[in-house]
């Protein structure tokens, strides 16, 4: 029976279970009217910790044990089955041998239970018998509708109505906006006891552990719809049903709710497997960084910034725009700033000379006015300073955020002189962000200090929780004005997911010419064919098969000319010497078709030869590398950039993924480091980059129309005519996934 749906080979779903495993009883697992837990023993260990957590922070439902061996284990009372307790059972959480999980799992049939969560490890975590076990389990799963987190999870919690079944002991339960669905119970620690130390509050957690049943994606699907999440935060080993992941991404942006990942598993192997050239340059990880970027997701590489970043996305606060002004006292943490601002996607504008001007007329003499802005050590105890600064740069109109940068982490007593100046800034610019962010991270003591009593200590402001850690915290700045962008200009009509939609008027014939070739690899005659099925222009060009057809290829087309090699057997021409360019005459082509047949059949022997192919050489001008690789769960990735040293050596390309627009195109071309090239720079002519755009976004759709025949294309390159009069793909690499027996 198959689980999850699966997509063949980076194409299109090859089938999919919608309601699998009970996917659609996702809330009966965080809202049971009662608990059961199975295999808990007084000699403790998880099962054990679940116990006395979930009685502990009062679970209003009743709470019993099973276990045949007690009548009660710490005051719960305990029963030697499901089946024998007189109440309906809402969550039966099990730790069991996995070797008794098929009698336990028989038992939660007989009595009825509502949802599952197996914390048993000794499944597909340890393949072998292990696979065989798990296969099972989902089977049941399926057949009976009941769903199942785990095996070999840490636990769930609800902290709404103190469902905290996991083995940690928490000192403190805040109600909250975070929710959070990890693959590792360390994570549960990290996580949720750093959000909590820091009075961020939690609403569900779920660690999906082998994802037997439900998975990332379920658990996503059920939090976009839960009004008590606010922030999605993830940490991801694997994402199992890629279809399924995307829709629910996509729903959550829909309803503007953030998703922030660590998504790990970065692999070299699909990399090394690539013939095309753009194949090299576009590793399996950089297809998942364009697809989380596509659905909005916010992925960050350490625990760190999951934890700022969660923080960050967990205020319901979002910048208008990018621009940022940052103040403090010191000038350390200006130069500090100014120089983790570039790697953490943070730029600070300059201060426009109205704004400059006044904040003269405010800070000392020896004050630096600049962004950021030192106020000196004398704003501190100035209120003047402080308060005219900071409503100064906030009213300015030229920013959308303000950061005070303080040195650790700690709290802030509004009655002090920065907390009534940042109390009277934001009130006067209601729509501007303000943030607190500290140099260095560490622990935030929220609590005022006995000796010191604050009226009113903060550890946020306006919603936003202050971010700890320079670094960090200006990451996670960055990536709440992103998603702000993201939501600004996200359209529904470029949806990831459409990519499985209908496929384009050119899909028939262009099956044709892939089930004709002969060869795993198309010759660059078949897969030139292809691109001007889809409106990509190609060069003229005619095969001659013997040296008397160059004569009559001489009349149609005009000199020079380039000739190469027709083979199936030979994708890199050049290194059988089976290319000459400029070709000037009839009697030089003659020439040269004997030159190359003579060393092709030289050095490839065994080679099948069609021909030479005689094709008009294409206007100088820039050229660019298109290509096409398709990710094994996330189907086509199309990659671009400048050809030469751009490509070679500095590695200068960007990605996309299909459905994109002649904008997108244009967009990611200006983010090019070789961008100027093509906009005229040191002289040269400005290319037509609407012709460009366009032709990029017709090899989108013959990547999409095709991802489940082709696994590889490359055109190498695309000469771009300097005098702006067109463009030219002058040479082609196209690999099926397939041989045609015939």
């Amino acid at each position: 029976m198959q689980v999850h749906d699966e997509l063949r080979g980076g194409g299109r779903p090859a089938g999919e279970t919608i309601d699998k495993c009970g996917s659609k009883g996702i809330g009966q697992l965080f809202r049971p009217e009662s608990v059961a837990i199975v295999g808990v023993s007084q000699k403790g260990g998880f099962a054990a910790e679940i116990l006395a957590n979930v009685k502990k922070w009062g679970f209003a439902g009743p709470l019993v044990a099973v276990n045949p061996r007690y009548n009660e284990i710490d005051g719960v009372p305990c029963f030697p089955s499901l089946a024998a307790i007189p109440h309906p059972i809402g969550l039966a959480i099990i730790a069991v041998p996995s070797s008794a999980i098929p009698a336990v799992l028989e038992d939660c049939e007989s009595a009825g239970v509502r949802a599952i969560q197996i914390i048993s490890s000794g499944f597909a975590e340890q393949a072998g018998d292990g696979l065989n076990k798990q296969r099972w389990l989902a089977d049941w799963a399926q057949r009976t509708g009941v769903p199942i987190v785990g095996p070999n999870c840490f636990g769930l919690m609800n902290a709404a109505n103190q469902l905290i079944a996991v083995p940690l002991d928490f000192h403190s339960m805040t109600v909250g906006g975070v929710s959070a669905i990890l693959q590792s119970g360390t994570l549960v620690y990290s996580l949720i006891v750093q959000l909590l130390s820091r009075g961020i509050g939690i609403g569900r957690v779920a660690t999906v552990g082998n994802e037997a049943c439900l998975d990332v994606a379920d658990f996503i699907d059920f939090f976009v719809d839960d009004d008590d999440t606010r922030v999605i935060a993830c940490y991801c080993e694997q994402i199992k049903r890629p279809l399924a992941f995307i829709r629910a991404c996509e729903r959550a942006a829909e309803k503007g709710k953030p998703i922030v990942m660590v998504k790990v598993g970065r692999s070299e192997s699909g990399r090394k497997a690539a013939l095309a050239h753009t194949g090299s340059l576009v590793g399996s990880d950089i297809a998942v960084d364009a697809v989380l970027k596509k659905l909005g997701v916010v992925r960050v590489d350490t625990v760190d910034d999951l934890i700022e970043t969660t923080a960050a996305l967990s205020s319901t606060k979002r910048p208008r725009g990018q621009r940022v002004a940052v103040a403090c006292y010191s000038g350390t943490m200006v130069s500090m700033l100014s120089d983790f601002a570039d790697s953490c996607g943070i730029e600070f504008p300059p201060l426009p000379p109205p704004l400059q001007a006044r904040l003269a007329a405010v800070l000392p003499e020896f004050g630096n006015v600049s962004n950021p802005l030192d106020l000196t050590a004398q704003a501190s105890y100035d209120t003047r300073i402080m308060e005219e600064s900071l409503e100064a740069l906030a009213t300015s109109g030229a920013y959308d955020v303000i950061v005070w940068c303080q040195s650790y982490p700690t709290c802030i007593d509004m009655s002090s002189v920065l907390g009534r100046a940042l109390t009277r800034a934001t009130a006067a610019a209601p729509d501007v962000i303000f943030s607190v962010v500290s140099l260095a991270g560490g622990h935030f003591h929220p609590n005022p200090d006995p000796k010191n009593p604050m009226i009113e200590p903060k550890t946020e402001i306006n919603g936003l929780p202050f971010l700890e850690g320079m670094a960090p915290g200006l990451k996670a700045l960055s990536a709440l004005m992103g998603y702000a962008k993201f939501l600004r200009e996200r359209n529904p009509s470029k949806l990831l997911s459409r990519q499985w939609g209908p496929r384009s008027a050119s899909y028939e014939a262009a099956m044709r010419i892939i089930r004709e070739a002969k060869s795993e690899i198309l010759t660059e005659r078949e897969g030139k064919s292809l691109l001007a099925l889809y409106g990509i222009p190609v060069a003229r060009e005619a095969l001659a098969m013997r040296e008397d057809d160059l004569a009559r290829i001489a009349q149609n087309l005009t000199f020079p000319v380039a000739m190469k090699i027709e083979s199936p057997d030979i994708v890199h021409k050049t290194d059988v010497g089976g290319v000459v360019l400029n070709v000037s005459s009839p009697a030089e082509a003659a020439s040269s078709f004997n030159q190359i047949m003579s060393s092709v059949r030289t050095r490839r022997p065994e080679a099948q030869i069609s021909g030479v192919l005689v094709q008009e050489m294409a206007k100088p001008g820039p050229e660019v590398i298109l290509g096409g690789t398709f990710d094994s769960q996330f189907g086509p990735v199309v990659a671009f950039g400048l050809g030469g040293i751009w490509v070679e050596v500095l590695n200068d390309v960007r990605v996309l993924l299909p459905p994109f627009d002649a904008d997108d195109v244009k967009s990611a071309i200006g983010r090019l480091r070789a961008a100027s090239v093509l906009h005229g720079a040191r002289g040269a002519a400005k290319i037509d980059l609407d012709m460009l755009a366009n032709c990029i976004v017709k090899f989108g759709t013959l990547c999409t129309d095709l991802s489940d025949e082709i696994c590889e294309i490359d055109i190498n390159p695309i000469i771009l005519a300097s005098d702006g009069t067109g463009m030219t793909a002058v040479d082609c690499l196209i690999r099926r996934k397939t041989i045609n027996p015939d």
